[in-house]
């Protein structure tokens, strides 16, 4: 029996709008939640007196890892300019200018080649590297161009990474395993939620690659309080800071993938 043409056709078009539907929302959904969160910490006063706490970054990163990678950077970078605009630029920590140049791009680069990364390299060991880098790298980009674009000191650049690494990457280690958990009855079903991470079952090598990377991150903050003081000069209690955060991804880098209680069998995209 022969097909119909114009059947194919209007499941073809009906597939593509389904399709578009499930990006959309996971840009809207990812968007909105992080902006909610970017203004719960809106109001903790930062080193110098410019963006802020970063602990939200894990929200794009939850659906970098369980969602698709286009959709999922869109989100970020929405969510970054819109939770700029509704809770900083009020307080005066940063302008829609900035908003728009600074943080929506920095996030967006981060949170996509973070979720390419790790939709081909599914342990956690690989999420750890990933977080580290890609993270240290979209930190970079944004106090790059905040330097440039406000002018600053050029060896801020350098205080902003470290700032915004030792907020954001512990509460990534921590908060993206527990929304891991709390959503392992719809990951892998939901359109939206596609991707499951194989993060059970962690042996020594994982578990050795995880704590390179974690010693790798307290490294870099060592290396800069050492090498580069007048980077952070500008606000005492960074080292504090820096510190508990240091302790928090050496204990967490190469453990917190048993909190997520993932199998790995569940791991193909839903159709």
């Amino acid at each position: 029996m022969e097909s119909d043409p114009q059947c194919a056709v209007s499941a073809g078009a009906t597939s593509l709008r389904s399709s578009v539907t499930v990006q959309v929302s996971v840009i809207a959904i990812s968007a909105a939640l992080f902006a909610v969160a970017k203004g719960l910490t809106a109001y903790i006063r930062t080193p110098w007196g410019v963006g802020q706490l970063f602990i939200a970054a894990f929200i794009p990163v939850f659906f970098a890892v369980t969602a698709d990678a286009l959709p999922a950077a869109l989100g970020a970078g929405a969510g970054s300019f819109l939770g700029d605009i509704l809770f900083l630029v009020p307080l005066g920590a940063t302008t829609p200018y900035f908003a728009l140049t600074v943080g929506a791009p920095a996030n967006f680069v981060a949170t996509f080649l973070l979720s390419v990364f790790v939709k081909k390299y599914r342990s956690w060991s690989a999420f750890v590297a990933a977080t580290i880098c890609f993270l240290t790298l979209g930190n970079i980009i944004a106090g790059a161009l905040l330097v440039y674009l406000f002018p600053l000191p050029v060896q801020l650049i350098l205080g902003f990474t470290v700032y915004w690494d030792m907020t954001a990457i512990p509460a990534i280690l921590i908060g993206v395993p527990i929304l891991m958990r709390a959503t392992r009855p719809i990951i892998g079903r939901s359109k939206i939620l596609r991707y499951t991470p194989e993060w059970s079952d962690i042996g020594r090598r994982q578990m050795a690659v995880s704590l390179v990377f974690s010693l790798l991150f307290v490294a870099l903050g060592g290396g800069i309080f050492l090498f580069a003081p007048g980077t952070v000069t500008g606000w005492p209690g960074l080292a504090t800071y820096f510190a508990v955060s240091a302790l928090v991804v050496l204990v967490f880098g190469p453990l917190a993938s048993l909190f997520a209680g993932r199998r790995p069998e569940a791991s193909h995209p839903a159709s």
